[in-house]
Protein backbone atom coordinates (compact mmCIF):
# COMPACT_ATOMS: atom_id res chain seq x y z
CA UNK A 1 0.00 0.00 0.00
CA UNK A 2 1.42 3.35 -0.96
CA UNK A 3 0.70 6.69 0.64
CA UNK A 4 0.15 9.93 -1.16
CA UNK A 5 1.71 12.96 0.48
CA UNK A 6 0.57 16.41 -0.50
CA UNK A 7 2.12 19.67 0.53
CA UNK A 8 -0.02 22.47 1.97
CA UNK A 9 0.39 24.39 -1.32
CA UNK A 10 -0.86 21.40 -3.31
CA UNK A 11 -3.87 21.04 -1.02
CA UNK A 12 -4.63 24.76 -1.35
CA UNK A 13 -4.46 24.57 -5.15
CA UNK A 14 -6.89 21.63 -5.13
CA UNK A 15 -9.27 23.53 -2.82
CA UNK A 16 -9.07 26.64 -5.03
CA UNK A 17 -9.69 24.66 -8.21
CA UNK A 18 -12.67 22.93 -6.60
CA UNK A 19 -14.31 26.27 -5.74
CA UNK A 20 -13.59 27.66 -9.21
CA UNK A 21 -15.09 24.57 -10.80
CA UNK A 22 -18.17 24.78 -8.56
CA UNK A 23 -18.78 28.38 -9.74
CA UNK A 24 -18.49 27.29 -13.38
CA UNK A 25 -20.67 24.20 -12.80
CA UNK A 26 -23.39 26.21 -11.03
CA UNK A 27 -23.56 28.74 -13.85
CA UNK A 28 -23.47 26.02 -16.53
CA UNK A 29 -26.29 24.16 -14.78
CA UNK A 30 -28.46 27.29 -14.69
CA UNK A 31 -27.57 28.13 -18.29
CA UNK A 32 -28.46 24.62 -19.50
CA UNK A 33 -31.67 24.58 -17.50
CA UNK A 34 -32.67 27.83 -19.20
CA UNK A 35 -31.57 26.77 -22.68
CA UNK A 36 -33.24 23.34 -22.78
CA UNK A 37 -36.25 23.85 -20.57
CA UNK A 38 -38.51 26.57 -19.30
CA UNK A 39 -38.96 25.10 -15.86
CA UNK A 40 -37.29 25.45 -12.52
CA UNK A 41 -38.34 23.22 -9.63
CA UNK A 42 -41.23 21.99 -11.82
CA UNK A 43 -42.59 25.51 -12.31
CA UNK A 44 -42.77 27.13 -15.72
CA UNK A 45 -40.93 30.42 -15.79
CA UNK A 46 -40.87 33.31 -18.20
CA UNK A 47 -37.41 34.63 -17.30
CA UNK A 48 -34.40 33.95 -15.15
CA UNK A 49 -32.27 36.73 -13.66
CA UNK A 50 -28.75 36.25 -12.31
CA UNK A 51 -27.16 39.00 -10.20
CA UNK A 52 -23.44 39.11 -9.46
CA UNK A 53 -22.86 41.34 -6.44
CA UNK A 54 -19.38 42.37 -5.34
CA UNK A 55 -20.65 44.33 -2.33
CA UNK A 56 -22.81 41.45 -1.06
CA UNK A 57 -20.32 38.88 -2.34
CA UNK A 58 -22.78 36.43 -3.85
CA UNK A 59 -24.56 35.26 -6.97
CA UNK A 60 -28.37 35.43 -6.82
CA UNK A 61 -30.72 33.52 -9.11
CA UNK A 62 -34.33 34.62 -9.48
CA UNK A 63 -37.03 32.91 -11.57
CA UNK A 64 -40.40 34.32 -12.52
CA UNK A 65 -42.81 31.42 -12.14
CA UNK A 66 -45.96 31.40 -14.29
CA UNK A 67 -49.26 29.85 -13.21
CA UNK A 68 -48.21 29.54 -9.60
CA UNK A 69 -49.01 31.07 -6.25
CA UNK A 70 -45.26 31.68 -5.96
CA UNK A 71 -44.52 34.54 -8.35
CA UNK A 72 -40.74 34.41 -7.97
CA UNK A 73 -38.31 31.79 -6.70
CA UNK A 74 -34.87 32.82 -5.50
CA UNK A 75 -31.63 30.98 -4.79
CA UNK A 76 -28.27 32.30 -3.64
CA UNK A 77 -24.88 30.82 -4.42
CA UNK A 78 -21.91 31.82 -2.27
CA UNK A 79 -19.20 29.30 -1.59
CA UNK A 80 -15.76 30.40 -0.36
CA UNK A 81 -15.31 33.08 -2.98
CA UNK A 82 -15.21 36.85 -3.10
CA UNK A 83 -16.14 38.88 -6.17
CA UNK A 84 -13.42 41.52 -6.09
CA UNK A 85 -14.01 43.26 -9.42
CA UNK A 86 -16.74 43.58 -12.05
CA UNK A 87 -15.90 45.36 -15.29
CA UNK A 88 -18.48 46.23 -17.96
CA UNK A 89 -17.60 46.16 -21.69
CA UNK A 90 -13.98 45.16 -21.12
CA UNK A 91 -11.93 44.90 -24.33
CA UNK A 92 -8.68 43.31 -23.02
CA UNK A 93 -6.47 46.23 -24.07
CA UNK A 94 -4.99 46.62 -20.58
CA UNK A 95 -6.92 49.72 -19.52
CA UNK A 96 -10.18 50.02 -17.66
CA UNK A 97 -12.05 53.32 -17.76
CA UNK A 98 -13.14 54.19 -14.23
CA UNK A 99 -16.79 54.36 -15.28
CA UNK A 100 -16.68 50.70 -16.42
CA UNK A 101 -16.61 49.29 -12.90
CA UNK A 102 -19.75 47.93 -11.26
CA UNK A 103 -20.78 46.62 -7.84
CA UNK A 104 -23.70 44.65 -9.27
CA UNK A 105 -24.37 43.30 -12.72
CA UNK A 106 -27.48 41.46 -13.87
CA UNK A 107 -28.08 38.89 -16.58
CA UNK A 108 -31.60 38.27 -17.83
CA UNK A 109 -32.28 35.01 -19.65
CA UNK A 110 -35.39 33.93 -21.56
CA UNK A 111 -36.16 30.21 -21.86
CA UNK A 112 -34.84 28.46 -24.97
CA UNK A 113 -32.58 31.39 -25.94
CA UNK A 114 -28.77 31.37 -26.10
CA UNK A 115 -28.35 35.12 -25.72
CA UNK A 116 -29.19 37.24 -22.70
CA UNK A 117 -29.27 40.83 -21.56
CA UNK A 118 -26.32 42.06 -19.46
CA UNK A 119 -27.30 45.20 -17.61
CA UNK A 120 -27.02 47.54 -14.67
CA UNK A 121 -29.39 50.42 -13.90
CA UNK A 122 -31.26 49.97 -17.21
CA UNK A 123 -28.03 50.29 -19.26
CA UNK A 124 -27.11 47.28 -21.41
CA UNK A 125 -23.59 45.91 -22.07
CA UNK A 126 -21.88 43.59 -24.56
CA UNK A 127 -19.84 41.73 -21.96
CA UNK A 128 -18.78 41.70 -18.35
CA UNK A 129 -15.51 40.48 -16.87
CA UNK A 130 -15.25 39.49 -13.21
CA UNK A 131 -12.39 38.70 -10.86
CA UNK A 132 -13.16 36.17 -8.14
CA UNK A 133 -10.85 35.54 -5.17
CA UNK A 134 -11.14 31.94 -4.09
CA UNK A 135 -10.50 30.74 -0.53
CA UNK A 136 -8.71 34.03 0.25
CA UNK A 137 -5.77 32.87 -1.83
CA UNK A 138 -6.07 32.84 -5.62
CA UNK A 139 -7.83 34.99 -8.20
CA UNK A 140 -9.73 33.66 -11.20
CA UNK A 141 -11.19 35.76 -14.00
CA UNK A 142 -14.38 35.03 -15.89
CA UNK A 143 -16.20 36.62 -18.81
CA UNK A 144 -19.81 36.56 -19.95
CA UNK A 145 -20.83 38.04 -23.29
CA UNK A 146 -24.37 38.70 -24.46
CA UNK A 147 -24.09 36.46 -27.54
CA UNK A 148 -23.80 33.16 -25.69
CA UNK A 149 -24.24 34.17 -22.03
CA UNK A 150 -22.08 31.40 -20.60
CA UNK A 151 -19.60 32.01 -17.82
CA UNK A 152 -16.18 31.34 -19.36
CA UNK A 153 -12.85 31.28 -17.56
CA UNK A 154 -10.26 33.75 -18.85
CA UNK A 155 -6.67 32.56 -19.35
CA UNK A 156 -4.18 33.20 -16.55
CA UNK A 157 -2.19 35.65 -18.70
CA UNK A 158 -5.29 37.73 -19.51
CA UNK A 159 -6.32 37.55 -15.87
CA UNK A 160 -2.92 38.87 -14.75
CA UNK A 161 -3.21 41.72 -17.26
CA UNK A 162 -6.67 42.49 -15.94
CA UNK A 163 -5.47 42.58 -12.33
CA UNK A 164 -2.48 44.81 -13.16
CA UNK A 165 -4.44 47.32 -15.21
CA UNK A 166 -3.64 51.01 -15.70
CA UNK A 167 -6.87 52.96 -15.17
CA UNK A 168 -7.65 55.64 -17.72
CA UNK A 169 -8.02 59.14 -16.34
Amino acid sequence: MSTLYLSWDQIQKIRDKTVKESILAEMQSRYSRNLWSSSFAWLLYSWMEVTFSSWENKIDFKYNARNSSEENKENTFSDRFEIIDIIKNYNFNGTIPSNNRAENIKLTYSPYQISCKIWEDEESYNNVVMVFRVNDSRNYCFEINKKNCRLMEISESKCETLQNFNPEE
